[in-house]
Protein backbone atom coordinates (compact mmCIF):
# COMPACT_ATOMS: atom_id res chain seq x y z
CA UNK A 1 0.00 0.00 0.00
CA UNK A 2 1.15 3.29 -0.92
CA UNK A 3 1.40 6.45 1.59
CA UNK A 4 -0.53 9.01 0.91
CA UNK A 5 0.37 12.42 1.15
CA UNK A 6 0.18 14.54 4.34
CA UNK A 7 -1.50 17.17 1.53
CA UNK A 8 -4.12 14.88 0.07
CA UNK A 9 -5.13 13.50 3.56
CA UNK A 10 -9.03 13.95 4.48
CA UNK A 11 -8.80 17.24 6.43
CA UNK A 12 -10.08 15.51 10.26
CA UNK A 13 -12.27 18.95 10.63
CA UNK A 14 -12.65 22.74 10.68
CA UNK A 15 -9.58 24.11 13.31
CA UNK A 16 -7.18 21.35 11.14
CA UNK A 17 -8.61 22.58 7.87
CA UNK A 18 -8.12 26.43 8.97
CA UNK A 19 -4.46 25.81 10.16
CA UNK A 20 -3.82 23.84 6.67
CA UNK A 21 -4.62 26.48 4.42
CA UNK A 22 -2.47 29.07 6.62
CA UNK A 23 -0.18 26.69 6.40
CA UNK A 24 -0.36 26.12 2.72
CA UNK A 25 -0.84 29.80 2.15
CA UNK A 26 2.66 30.38 3.60
CA UNK A 27 4.30 27.69 2.18
CA UNK A 28 3.45 28.32 -1.03
CA UNK A 29 4.91 31.73 -1.10
CA UNK A 30 7.90 32.81 -3.30
CA UNK A 31 10.92 32.65 -1.40
CA UNK A 32 12.06 36.14 -0.98
CA UNK A 33 8.31 37.17 0.02
CA UNK A 34 8.68 33.94 2.37
CA UNK A 35 12.01 35.76 4.10
CA UNK A 36 10.36 38.98 4.01
CA UNK A 37 7.63 38.07 6.36
CA UNK A 38 9.90 37.08 9.48
CA UNK A 39 12.04 40.13 9.13
CA UNK A 40 8.60 42.36 8.64
CA UNK A 41 7.08 41.16 12.08
CA UNK A 42 10.12 41.10 13.52
CA UNK A 43 10.11 44.93 12.77
CA UNK A 44 6.93 45.39 14.19
CA UNK A 45 7.69 43.63 17.23
CA UNK A 46 10.66 45.97 17.59
CA UNK A 47 8.23 48.86 16.94
CA UNK A 48 6.22 47.61 19.11
CA UNK A 49 8.89 47.21 21.98
CA UNK A 50 10.06 50.78 21.08
CA UNK A 51 6.66 52.30 22.57
CA UNK A 52 5.62 53.53 25.96
CA UNK A 53 2.31 52.75 27.39
CA UNK A 54 1.17 55.08 30.30
CA UNK A 55 -0.95 52.79 32.14
CA UNK A 56 -0.66 54.51 35.70
CA UNK A 57 -0.10 51.79 38.69
CA UNK A 58 -0.11 48.58 36.48
CA UNK A 59 -2.15 45.78 37.98
CA UNK A 60 -1.11 42.38 37.97
CA UNK A 61 -3.93 41.23 35.48
CA UNK A 62 -2.06 44.06 33.43
CA UNK A 63 1.21 42.75 33.19
CA UNK A 64 0.22 39.31 32.98
CA UNK A 65 -1.87 40.45 29.74
CA UNK A 66 1.13 42.31 28.22
CA UNK A 67 3.18 39.70 29.05
CA UNK A 68 0.79 36.90 27.39
CA UNK A 69 0.87 39.87 24.40
CA UNK A 70 4.31 37.69 23.86
CA UNK A 71 2.92 34.54 22.85
CA UNK A 72 0.82 35.36 19.69
CA UNK A 73 3.50 37.65 18.85
CA UNK A 74 6.48 35.00 19.22
CA UNK A 75 4.40 31.93 18.08
CA UNK A 76 3.37 33.68 15.03
CA UNK A 77 6.80 34.47 14.15
CA UNK A 78 7.71 30.06 14.25
CA UNK A 79 5.01 30.13 12.01
CA UNK A 80 6.54 32.49 9.00
CA UNK A 81 9.77 30.90 9.58
CA UNK A 82 8.09 27.49 8.93
CA UNK A 83 6.92 28.87 5.89
CA UNK A 84 10.57 29.46 4.65
CA UNK A 85 12.54 26.79 6.29
CA UNK A 86 9.39 24.04 5.92
CA UNK A 87 9.12 23.75 1.74
CA UNK A 88 8.79 20.32 0.35
CA UNK A 89 9.61 19.60 -2.99
CA UNK A 90 6.54 17.82 -3.73
CA UNK A 91 4.59 20.01 -1.91
CA UNK A 92 3.27 18.19 0.64
CA UNK A 93 2.64 19.18 4.09
CA UNK A 94 5.90 19.21 5.71
CA UNK A 95 7.01 16.46 8.70
CA UNK A 96 9.88 18.62 10.10
CA UNK A 97 12.74 17.18 11.70
CA UNK A 98 14.14 17.17 15.40
CA UNK A 99 16.56 20.27 14.01
CA UNK A 100 13.70 21.96 11.92
CA UNK A 101 11.38 21.74 15.34
CA UNK A 102 14.66 23.19 16.95
CA UNK A 103 15.13 25.89 14.37
CA UNK A 104 11.87 26.99 14.39
CA UNK A 105 12.16 27.67 18.15
CA UNK A 106 15.72 28.92 18.41
CA UNK A 107 15.29 31.87 15.99
CA UNK A 108 12.63 33.18 17.90
CA UNK A 109 14.27 32.32 21.29
CA UNK A 110 17.06 34.54 19.86
CA UNK A 111 15.29 36.97 18.93
CA UNK A 112 13.22 37.35 22.02
CA UNK A 113 16.59 37.96 23.85
CA UNK A 114 17.45 40.49 21.07
CA UNK A 115 13.67 42.23 21.64
CA UNK A 116 14.24 42.37 25.73
CA UNK A 117 17.70 43.88 25.06
CA UNK A 118 16.32 46.36 23.24
CA UNK A 119 13.59 47.21 25.60
CA UNK A 120 15.93 47.82 28.35
CA UNK A 121 17.05 50.50 26.20
CA UNK A 122 13.84 52.25 25.79
CA UNK A 123 12.97 54.67 28.47
CA UNK A 124 9.81 53.44 30.68
CA UNK A 125 10.37 49.81 29.76
CA UNK A 126 11.87 47.17 31.25
CA UNK A 127 13.42 43.82 30.22
CA UNK A 128 12.85 40.58 31.42
CA UNK A 129 14.75 36.89 30.81
CA UNK A 130 11.23 35.47 31.98
CA UNK A 131 9.74 36.87 29.21
CA UNK A 132 11.72 34.98 26.91
CA UNK A 133 10.37 31.55 28.30
CA UNK A 134 6.84 33.05 27.06
CA UNK A 135 8.31 33.66 23.33
CA UNK A 136 10.36 29.85 23.54
CA UNK A 137 6.80 28.24 25.21
CA UNK A 138 4.71 29.88 22.22
CA UNK A 139 7.48 29.13 19.44
CA UNK A 140 7.36 25.51 20.51
CA UNK A 141 3.59 25.20 21.24
CA UNK A 142 3.73 26.45 17.32
CA UNK A 143 6.37 23.87 16.21
CA UNK A 144 4.48 20.92 17.45
CA UNK A 145 1.44 22.01 16.30
CA UNK A 146 2.94 22.42 12.65
CA UNK A 147 4.43 18.61 13.26
CA UNK A 148 1.07 17.06 14.78
CA UNK A 149 -1.04 18.62 11.58
CA UNK A 150 1.67 16.17 9.43
CA UNK A 151 0.92 13.19 11.06
CA UNK A 152 -1.16 10.59 9.35
CA UNK A 153 -3.23 9.78 12.46
CA UNK A 154 -3.98 13.45 13.68
CA UNK A 155 -7.40 14.27 14.75
CA UNK A 156 -9.34 17.25 14.94
CA UNK A 157 -9.81 16.44 18.90
CA UNK A 158 -6.03 15.72 19.21
CA UNK A 159 -5.05 18.97 17.62
CA UNK A 160 -7.10 21.04 19.92
CA UNK A 161 -6.04 19.32 22.77
CA UNK A 162 -2.54 20.23 21.52
CA UNK A 163 -4.15 24.29 20.93
CA UNK A 164 -5.44 24.14 24.24
CA UNK A 165 -2.16 22.97 25.86
CA UNK A 166 0.15 25.48 24.17
CA UNK A 167 -2.60 28.52 25.81
CA UNK A 168 -2.39 27.03 29.05
CA UNK A 169 1.60 26.45 28.78
CA UNK A 170 1.47 30.38 27.56
CA UNK A 171 -0.50 31.77 29.92
CA UNK A 172 1.26 29.73 32.64
CA UNK A 173 5.12 31.30 31.23
CA UNK A 174 3.28 34.91 31.36
CA UNK A 175 2.21 34.58 34.46
CA UNK A 176 5.83 33.22 35.84
CA UNK A 177 7.24 36.33 33.84
CA UNK A 178 4.60 39.07 35.87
Amino acid sequence: MTEVPARALPVPGPCAAFLRAVGGFLLARPWLLSASLPVAWMAGIWWLSSRTFETGEPTFLLVLLSNLMHAPLYGLLALLWAGLFLRQPDGDWPRPTRRELFLLVLLPALYGLVDEWHQSLVPGRDSSALDVVTDVVAAAATAGIIRYLGAPDASERGLLARLALGVIACVGAAALSS
